[in-house]
């Protein structure tokens, strides 16, 4: 399983690497290519109705009805607020076990953590560098994530950082 997902990770990487070299470089789009499904789930805490509602279920039909389908446990997205690396390694395995016990079969599936596809950092530099502050300025989950960091401010915004010395 893990060098299946490996050599999908690669796929996906030369595709990325032949888009950036030009228009000429990336292969046409097929009419008849597969169609690929990807989801992810953050590994905090046991999986709820909720969760088992919104997502799994999808995830166990949709690994039925097609042949090309991905599921991560986006252990890198929960990191973007403090964790306990002792509990965080334990909800990964905790969500892995709850999601084969729910149906995700890893015959008709490709299911891996995130943070062991070294690509998806690679990326994610990428496209910080590309992406402008006035642009994430206009985004709802920056807007949300700012105020929630910085109290209802953000030094994007010009507010100062709390410190008495005026830096």
């Amino acid at each position: 399983m893990a060098l299946h997902s490996m050599r999908k990770a690669r796929e996906c990487w030369n595709f990325l690497r032949a888009l950036h070299k030009g228009p000429e470089a990336a292969p046409a789009p097929q009419k008849d290519s597969v169609k690929r499904i990807f989801s992810g789930i953050q590994p905090t805490g046991i999986p709820h109705l909720g969760n088992y509602l919104g997502a799994i279920e999808s995830w166990v039909r949709l690994q039925d009805e097609h042949d090309s389908v991905l599921y991560s446990i986006v252990d890198l997205h929960s990191i973007t607020v403090p964790q306990d690396p002792a509990v965080l390694r334990q909800s990964i395995l905790d969500m892995m076990a709850a999601l084969l016990a729910c149906g995700i079969n890893p015959e008709k599936s490709i299911l891996f953590q995130q943070s062991q596809v070294s690509e998806h950092t690679q990326l994610s530099w990428i496209l910080t560098c590309m992406v402008r502050l006035p642009r994430l300025q206009h985004l709802h989950q920056w807007k949300v994530h700012t105020r929630s960091c910085w109290g209802g401010s953000s030094p994007a915004h010009g507010a100062s950082s709390g410190s008495s010395t005026g830096v």
